[in-house]
């Protein structure tokens, strides 16, 4: 098959962003972040992030979220050379022809560990913060999309496990995938 799009997903903290930053220089294809999709249609109905941040994020309407995953399956459906990083990305275009949908992976404790860092956070405060969040975002999307495994290793094509790896490994064993290696 020959796949015109790529669907990035992972949790939270597992690198996802990163690889799909880099996969995109590689192949030169266009970078579609659902953070940047998400930032973007909040600031079109008047939400500042910076001022709003738990209306925009903790306690949004749904239709925020229904608009953010319709725009991802438009980029998905529509178009080629795009690579759609998200969370829900794989799970939404899991049936959409021609698109590779990945799953990047990761022990919780490097998780934990990566987002600390990032953020600045001590370890114990990653940790609840990480699984606030976490549980946050499967409560929305049960009430969106059902009880379902939104990383379900058998939704995707390609499961990665970047905690092995290196953002090098990961990218080739896509290309691989994509047979442009």
């Amino acid at each position: 098959m020959e796949f015109k799009n790529i669907a990035v997903s992972g949790r939270i903290a597992v690198g996802s962003s990163s690889l799909a930053k880099a996969l995109s220089l590689r192949l030169g294809w266009k970078l579609r972040d659902g953070g940047q999709i998400f930032r973007d249609i909040t600031a079109q109905i008047g939400y500042n992030l910076e001022i709003d941040t738990d209306k925009a994020i903790g306690s949004r309407d749904d239709q925020i979220d229904k608009e953010v995953d319709r725009k991802t399956v438009e980029i998905l459906s529509e178009g080629s050379n795009a690579i759609v990083t998200s969370k829900l990305a794989g799970f939404l275009g899991r049936n959409i022809e021609n698109v590779l949908i990945v799953l990047i992976v990761c022990p919780v404790e490097d998780r934990i560990n990566r987002y600390a860092k990032d953020r600045g956070y001590s370890l114990i405060d990653a940790k609840r913060l990480l699984e606030e969040r976490e549980k946050k975002d499967k409560e929305k999307w049960e009430r969106l999309y059902g009880e379902l495994d939104f990383f379900d290793p058998e939704l995707f094509h390609l499961v990665i496990d970047s905690g092995k790896l290196r953002i090098e490994e990961e990218i080739e064993l896509i290309l691989r995938h994509l047979n442009k290696v």
